[in-house]
């Protein structure tokens, strides 16, 4: 499978065997799914907007739950699954359409990350966000650093990490309901957040 993702095309001009990768990264999507699978339903429409891999897609559908991946380029390392792309600005879908969207570690990879959230919020009723958060100064610049590191990517990231209050400001800024958030860490360095919103 050809791939615009630079993490692939890095492993595979090394020759990583791709059911490696794959493994790799389905490894990671299991503990993801499990994280954000307990605010979800059989019953709903869900959207992963910016799934990459779809690793996560894959293990949330595996678990019975009806989910769709949005995404600006084919990113996907799993057969099965093909994400729809769209501009990275208007998502090609009705007001309402989706029960909830996924936005798993992807709104610190956007410029505008308002954007992709008043979209979501167009799109969906409730949105459920997995995000790193940053604590000072420092902090951001040694999360962008690892995050780089992280994706094997090192240009063209525009970083637009906050802080949980800062975060927080644009969910109410959009008129979003903060319900619920949960706070994990991942090395010493790395803290993230978990929000669970709705309109």
């Amino acid at each position: 499978m050809e791939s615009s993702n630079k993490i692939l095309d890095v492993l595979y001009r090394y020759r990583f065997p791709k059911d490696i990768i794959y493994r790799i990264l389905k490894a990671r999507a299991k503990d993801l799914a499990g994280m954000v699978s307990p605010h979800l339903k059989k019953d709903e429409l869900i959207l992963d907007i910016g799934p990459a891999s779809c690793t996560v897609t894959e293990a949330l559908i595996d678990q019975g739950l009806r989910v769709f991946p949005l995404d600006v380029e084919n990113f996907s390392i799993v057969d099965k699954v093909l994400p729809t792309l769209y501009d990275g600005d208007s998502m090609p879908f009705k007001d309402d359409q989706f029960d909830t969207s996924l936005i798993l570690f992807v709104l610190h990879h956007t410029p505008d990350p308002a954007k992709v959230l008043a979209e979501a919020k167009r799109v969906s009723k409730k949105i459920i966000i997995l995000e790193d958060i940053v604590t000072t100064p420092a902090h951001k610049s040694l999360t962008a650093v690892l995050d780089s590191l992280m994706n094997l990517e090192f240009y063209d990231q525009p970083h637009t990490n906050k802080s949980d209050k800062e975060w927080r400001a644009v969910f109410e800024n959009l008129g979003l309901k903060l319900l619920a958030q949960e706070y994990m860490s991942s090395t010493i360095i790395m803290r993230h957040a978990l929000y669970f919103l709705e309109k």
